[in-house]
């Protein structure tokens, strides 16, 4: 726990990752009393978004607490998760960061970055739908095991270890876990004062929900995601 008291969450960046991935989780816990949200970086440079969009760290990893509470690893489009799985500023920053962090875990496609670095290991978790196969590629040299359908998450209480779904899913996450740091009544409170009421006007948010039809053109429009991923595991596995 951080010097003023507060739960020290700390959200790593890397170009190309996904906006709400990191956006959702930071909203729902900056919200909170007793928390204190950063975005780190390896430098101050501008992170840009797979949108294109632009954001700024708060700080660099070299300045980040020895002792993080919360270390949430958000997902990407594939070039920019590919990068994070392989670079050695990234990837040291987590090794080093994992060990003395009370809770470590990820989001949607950053499962492959947190998985390079030993942080799922031996676990049971999930990412994005599209990409749950690539992840059971990962099974023998890393044991993890993917959760079966399409988990909003997956947490283990007993390592305080945790996976999202997809990009959205980092609203549901974040607010599983506060319910089990900070209680029932507080999580609530939180999604009140964030209005986080879903009721979305049409329901195929995973391919249990989406007519087949849908699924399968989605998945053609992401084949290269799909496949860019499928390579940077293949990598991984033979790394």
């Amino acid at each position: 726990m951080s010097e003023s008291n507060n739960l020290y969450v700390g959200i790593p960046l890397y170009d190309g990752l996904t906006l709400m991935d990191f956006v959702g989780a930071s909203e729902v816990f900056a919200m909170t009393n007793g928390f204190k949200v950063e975005w780190l970086g390896a430098t101050m440079d501008t992170i840009t978004t797979s949108e294109n969009l632009h954001v700024v760290p708060n700080r660099t990893f070299d300045e980040a607490p020895e002792k993080i509470d919360i270390l949430f690893i958000p997902g990407g489009y594939y070039p920019g998760v590919e990068a994070a799985m392989f670079s050695p500023v990234y990837q040291g920053f987590l090794k080093k960061a994992i060990p003395n962090a009370t809770w470590v875990g990820s989001v949607c496609t950053g499962a492959f970055v947190l998985a390079a670095a030993g942080g799922l290991t031996d676990c049971t978790a999930t990412t994005y739908w599209s990409q749950l196969p690539n992840l059971s590629l990962l099974n023998e040299k890393y044991k993890i095991t993917v959760a079966a359908g399409y988990p909003r998450f997956v947490i283990d209480e007993k390592r305080k270890r945790f996976s999202g779904g997809g990009i959205s899913s980092s609203l549901d996450l974040a607010l599983e876990l506060l319910k089990r740091i900070k209680g029932k009544d507080i999580a609530e409170q939180t999604q009140l004062n964030i209005q986080y009421a879903p009721a979305p006007p049409v329901h195929a948010g995973d391919p249990s929900q989406a007519p087949a039809a849908i699924t399968e053109q989605v998945l053609i429009n992401e084949a290269d995601f799909v496949g860019g991923m499928y390579n940077a595991v293949k990598k991984l596995i033979g790394s």
